[in-house]
C-alpha cells in the first residue's frame, strides 16, 4: 500500500476526541508512505501526532491481513472508524487480521504519535533526532480461508551435519473442517509433506525434525543461503536462513569453529532526505561503501534495522549486532525500574529477536547502550532482559554495551561486553585507552567476567567534511583521523580485545532545537564523527580506517 496518502498534523492531540478516525480533518496534505514526516516542507521539527489515510478496495468479500512494517513510535489502527488495535515501538512489524471483510471501498485511519517522555524507548533525551511518520512499508495481503501465520526454522549443527526443527501455524478463517496438505520445500524442491485435519476456526501447530548431512555453512565472507517454504494448496511461506555455529573462546567470536576479529562500523538507518525511511537503493550504496572500507560486521545503532539491509548482510557474509533503542547516556536510573518502562523494553526485545530470527548475519542480540550500569536497579533490570533473550534464542551471543566500563556491575551476565569510550574527545587522550583497559580488564577477572569477549563498540570524534589544514584540531578531518588511527593502534595490541566498532558510519542529524540545552555541540545540528558525511562522501577518516581495516586479515 505504499503511496500517497493523506496526512494531517494534530499538535493539540485532539483528533481522537474529534473522531478524525471517523471524519478525516479537510485540513490535510499528501505525503509518500513511507516517509519521514520531517522530511516534509514546515515539518522539520515537528514532533507530535500525525494521523494517515488511504483507502482500499476489494471487489469480493475477503479475508485480509494489514502489516504494517514499522511506525514511529505510538500507532493506532482504524478501519472503517473502528479501532483495529494499538502498537508501541517504532522499528518492528505489528498486523491485524480481518476475516470476511465486505466487498466495497474501506478507508484506513492511522494516528501515529513520535512523542518522546521519560518512559519511552527511546526517553525524551537521546542522541538522534526524533523522527515521526509510517518509516516501512504497509502491506496489504489477501487471505485464503487456510493460511501459513507463521514459519519458525530451528536447527542444532553437528559438524556440517545439521538437525533441523520446522515449526508451522497453520490458521483456518473456514466455517467448516478442512483437510490440507502442507508441503516442506528447501530450494523448491519437495523434503516433506503431510495431510492435516484442521477444524473451522483452529490455529494448527505442526512440527516436523529432518536430518541433513553435508550442509554448506554460512560463515564471513562465504555467505552460503538455504531457502525453506511451508506450502498448502492456497498459501506459502518461505524463509531463508544459514547454518553456522557461534561460540566463544580466548577473548575471540567464533564461527563455525574459527575465531574472527571484528572489523566494524556502527550505522544509524539515517539520511537527511529520507530520515528513518532509509530506500533500497541506499542500502546496496551504504553497503558497497562498507565492503569498501574492510569491514566484516556493522552494529545496528541503536535500533532494529531494516530486515531488507540484513538480508544484504546474509548475502555478503556481514556479521551484524542488533539492539533494542535504549539508549541511556542521559537516562535517569529510577527509569529503569518503571515498571511500563520494562514492560516495553521486554516487547522490545521479543519483536526485535521475532523479527530477525532466520537472519544467519545476526550474531549479536544487545539489551541496552549506555544506561547506568553501576546500580542494582541495572543490574535488576538487565537480568529481566538477559533471562528473556536466552529464553526466546540460546544460539546467539548477548551483548550490551558499557560506558562505566571500571565501575560497571553487570559485566558477568553478558557473553560479550561492548565498551563506549570517546578519549581523544569528551575526555583526556586517544592514548589513555591503554591505562583504561588495563584496569577494565582486572577489574573484569575479579567479578568473573574475566574470560568474556571485549569489544570496542564506540570511539572516534567528529571531523567536519571538507575542514582540513597543516596540523590536527578539534573539529578537523585531520583530528577525527588521527584520534581513530591512534585508538585502532592500541586495541589491537591488546589480545583481549576481540573487534572494533568506530563510531560511527556516516553523520547522522542530531536533536538540536534552539528551545533545547542538549547537544549543543553538534556543529551544523548533525553528529559529525562519521567517517563519511551525511551525504556517504568520505572524509580523510575514511580513507585512514580502509589502510587499517584492509591490512587486518585476522
Amino acid at each position: 500500500m505504499d503511496g500517497s496518502w493523506d496526512f494531517a498534523k494534530d499538535p493539540l492531540n485532539v483528533g481522537v476526541q474529534e473522531h478524525w478516525f471517523e471524519r478525516f480533518p479537510q485540513d490535510r496534505q499528501s505525503v509518500y508512505v513511507p516517509s519521514c514526516w520531517n522530511n516534509e516542507l514546515g515539518l522539520f521539527e515537528y514532533e507530535g501526532v500525525g494521523w494517515y489515510r488511504t483507502r482500499l478496495e476489494l471487489g469480493q468479500t475477503q479475508h485480509i491481513r494489514l502489516i504494517f512494517h514499522a511506525i514511529l513510535g505510538h500507532a493506532d489502527v482504524y478501519l472503517d472508524g473502528q479501532h483495529l488495535g494499538y502498537h508501541y515501538g517504532g522499528y518492528t512489524p505489528f498486523e491485524f487480521v480481518i476475516p470476511s471483510l465486505p466487498a466495497g471501498e474501506h478507508e484506513l485511519v492511522i494516528r501515529a504519535d513520535s512523542t518522546l517522555d521519560r518512559l519511552t524507548i527511546p526517553t525524551e533525551l537521546v542522541d538522534w533526532f526524533h523522527y515521526g511518520g509510517i518509516i516501512r512499508s504497509v502491506e496489504l495481503q489477501i487471505l485464503p480461508d487456510l493460511y501459513i501465520e507463521h514459519f519458525k526454522i530451528g536447527y542444532e549443527l553437528t559438524g556440517t551435519d545439521v538437525s533441523v526443527n520446522l515449526q508451522v501455524k497453520i490458521r483456518s478463517l473456514a466455517g467448516t473442517a478442512q483437510t490440507a496438505r502442507l508441503e516442506l520445500l528447501e530450494g523448491g524442491q519437495p523434503v516433506l509433506s503431510e495431510e492435516l485435519q484442521i477444524e473451522a476456526g483452529q490455529t494448527y501447530h505442526y512440527s516436523a525434525e529432518l536430518l541433513w548431512n553435508e550442509v554448506r555453512l554460512w560463515n564471513v565472507g562465504q555467505p552460503e543461503l538455504y531457502t525453506l517454504t511451508a506450502r498448502i494448496a492456497d498459501d506459502d511461506l518461505s524463509e531463508r536462513i544459514g547454518f553456522r555455529r557461534i561460540e566463544t573462546k580466548d577473548h575471540r567470536v567464533l564461527i563455525n569453529g574459527t575465531p574472527v576479529y571484528l572489523k566494524g562500523v556502527n550505522r544509524h538507518e539515517e539520511h537527511p532526505e529520507w530520515g528513518f525511511a532509509f530506500p533500497p537503493k541506499l542500502m546496496h550504496k551504504e553497503l558497497d561503501i562498507i565492503l569498501e572500507l574492510g569491514c566484516n560486521s556493522v552494529r545496528g545503532s541503536h535500533y532494529p534495522q531494516s530486515p531488507y539491509w540484513l538480508d544484504l548482510l546474509d548475502e555478503h557474509g556481514i556479521v551484524f549486532w542488533s539492539e533494542i533503542p535504549i539508549w541511556g547516556a542521559m537516562l535517569p536510573n529510577e527509569t529503569v525500574a518503571e515498571p511500563l518502562f520494562q514492560e516495553r523494553a521486554l516487547n522490545m526485545i521479543q519483536e526485535m529477536i521475532g523479527l530477525h530470527i532466520h537472519h544467519p548475519s545476526v550474531i549479536f542480540w544487545s539489551v541496552h547502550n549506555e544506561i547506568d550500569t553501576r546500580t542494582q536497579d541495572a543490574y535488576v533490570f538487565t537480568q529481566h532482559l538477559v533471562q528473556l533473550v536466552k529464553q526466546l534464542d540460546n544460539t546467539r551471543l548477548v551483548t550490551y554495551a558499557t560506558m562505566h566500563p571500571l565501575e560497571d556491575v553487570v559485566l558477568p551476565l553478558f557473553d560479550v561486553i561492548g565498551i563506549n569510550k570517546y578519549f581523544g574527545w569528551y575526555e583526556g587522550e586517544a592514548g589513555n585507552f591503554k591505562g583504561m583497559l588495563e584496569q577494565f580488564h582486572e577489574r573484569a577477572r575479579k567479578l568473573g567476567a574475566g574470560d568474556r569477549v571485549v569489544l570496542m563498540t564506540e570511539f572516534g570524534g567528529a571531523g567536519l567534511f571538507g575542514d582540513v589544514g597543516w596540523e590536527p584540531r578539534l573539529f578537523s578531518e585531520d583530528y577525527q583521523a588521527q584520534i581513530i588511527t591512534e585508538a585502532l593502534a592500541v586495541f589491537r595490541s591488546d589480545p583481549q580485545i576481540g573487534g572494533t566498532y568506530i563510531w560511527q558510519f556516516a553523520d547522522i542529524r542530531g536533536d538540536l532545537k534552539s528551545s533545547s540545552t542538549h547537544f549543543r555541540d553538534r556543529a551544523r545540528g548533525f553528529n559529525n564523527k562519521g567517517l563519511v558525511n551525511e551525504y556517504r562522501k568520505p572524509k580523510q577518516s575514511f580513507r585512514e580506517v580502509r589502510r587499517i581495516y584492509r591490512t587486518w586479515n585476522d
